[in-house]
């Protein structure tokens, strides 16, 4: 199986995504340890990147800013390494600041069709982290028209009457499909699960952030009806509908918008472990606005992290119309809408927010729980919230989705559980955010003025489970 290539496969990246900035930042280092206070200057400095304004924040979704100190500008690494993708931590016993392959995510208030810079293709050293397979983004490699097969797709699941039993399904299905790859696409196709493979999905386009796995069109008509069996399989009918959905979506924008950077062509799938119905492995499916994180066999009945998004909120594909997020919005603004004036003040958020707090490149970073207790909230309304819940929950394969229900639902769970908002309780306004935090269950919904159509907004949502993301296996 390939592991991810080191850091310095991004040295070319970096330097030219510096070189765009209007601010040059000198990042310098002291040869020995030691402790001194300075006098340093705040001057509302701003970043671009490539011409874009990005809005600069800390781990926990505070803004923060450049500084000059003796006539250089100094940049927050944690905010610098979220714009440019990388994942970062601070090891306090060796004192040592540890940065880890493109994991990209859209920083807040950066605009989604600007990240830094397409990764260059070509597998060798200027290669991302976890790029897929040479050229994966070019029209050359593309074999199959994937918006056309998902338009007529009517595959189904096959139901399952204990959880080992669907296990088992899955595998043979991955099996299946393993069968329909050449050598070459198997190799592409496998990673070994490790922390720093599992992180490496994204809601931007595929363009922009490399994706494990293989495309979905460098696939054979074969292969890709057999990928299609196995994610209809593992994520349930309702779940596979809002993924085939949100497919079609990026079709929607590339034909209505004329471009190349939003693709139904651009999905990518991969194992990270070797499929098996005893050892833990994920079946990882991802590209713009979605992904998905099944892991089976894990320390954890699992099915997170899940992204899911959507530009536009509604549209028409071959005169079929869709709403992919419907059920997830309408629940989650019942719900909040539900509270009275007292109840709301309770559960606004100090800080705002324009995008999801705990998304790509943020595994565990969980901040202190914060909003209105469930517990005090009527019946009608606790009803509501589970209803919010069940809305992502549901888009799984049924085995999960009862257990995981049954665990965030408990009288328990609900007694332990917050929701919260910020911004506006109004979807139609940019930074309107809703968030359910449990001991488990981590939901967020968010509303950003559009990409594509920036006179509509468009949603952002992420499904985590502090305690079962990737099933625990990273957990400690």
């Amino acid at each position: 199986m390939r592991k991810l290539p080191t850091l310095k496969g991004y040295k070319g990246f970096i330097a030219g995504v510096a070189l765009t900035a209007v601010v040059t930042v000198p990042f310098t280092s002291l040869a020995a340890t030691a402790t001194k206070s300075v006098a340093a200057t705040f001057a509302n400095i701003k970043v671009t990147l490539d011409g874009t304004a990005v809005s600069l924040k800390d781990g926990s979704g505070n803004a923060v800013e450049p500084l000059t100190y003796n006539g250089s500008v100094y940049v927050p690494l944690r905010a610098v390494s979220d714009v440019l993708g990388y994942g970062v931590s601070f090891d306090n016993t060796t004192k040592t600041v540890k940065l880890t392959g493109s994991t990209s995510t859209t920083a807040a208030g950066g605009a989604e069709g600007t990240p830094p810079g397409a990764p260059p293709t070509g597998g060798a050293e200027g290669t991302p982290p976890g790029a897929p397979p040479t050229g994966s983004t070019d029209t050359s490699t593309r074999v199959t028209d994937v918006a056309a097969s998902i338009a007529n797709d009517t595959t189904a699941s096959t139901a399952q009457s204990t959880t080992d039993a669907q296990t088992a399904k899955i595998v043979e299905l991955a099996n299946a499909f393993m069968a329909t790859l050449t050598d070459e696409q198997k190799e592409s196709l496998q990673y070994d699960l490790t922390a720093e493979n599992a992180a490496v999905w994204s809601n931007l386009p595929a363009g922009n952030v490399s994706r494990n796995g293989l495309m979905f069109a460098s696939l054979s008509e074969e292969s890709l009806t057999a990928l299609k069996a196995l994610a209809a399989q593992a994520l349930g009918d309702s779940g596979y509908d809002t993924f085939k959905q949100i497919i079609l979506a990026d079709e929607y924008l590339a034909t209505d918008n004329n471009t190349q950077m939003w693709d139904a062509d651009l999905y990518y799938v991969a194992f990270l472990g070797t499929p098996s119905t005893t050892s833990a492995w994920t079946l990882q499916i991802s590209g713009h606005h979605y992904a998905s994180n099944i892991t089976y066999n894990g320390q954890q009945t699992s099915a997170t992290p899940v992204f899911v998004g959507v530009e536009p909120q509604t549209f028409t594909y071959n005169n079929v119309a869709y709403e992919p997020l419907a059920t997830r919005h309408d629940a989650m603004y019942a719900m909040i809408q539900s509270l009275s004036t007292t109840e709301l003040a309770t559960a606004k958020l100090a800080k705002s927010f324009d995008d999801v707090l705990v998304g790509p490149g943020q595994d565990g970073n969980f901040p202190a729980s914060e909003g209105i207790a469930v517990s005090s909230l009527s019946d009608d309304q606790q009803e509501l919230v589970k209803a919010a819940i069940t809305a992502w929950v549901q888009d799984t394969s049924p085995d999960i989705s009862s257990e995981l229900l049954e665990a965030y639902l408990s009288d328990e769970a609900l007694a332990a559980t917050k929701i919260a908002w910020s911004g506006s309780t109004d979807s139609s306004v940019h930074g309107s955010y809703i968030r359910i935090d449990g001991p488990r269950v981590w939901i967020e919904f968010v509303c950003q003025t559009g990409v594509a159509y920036k006179d509509q907004i468009h949603f952002h949502t992420v499904w985590r489970d502090k305690l079962a993301d990737y099933g625990g296996s990273f957990n400690g």
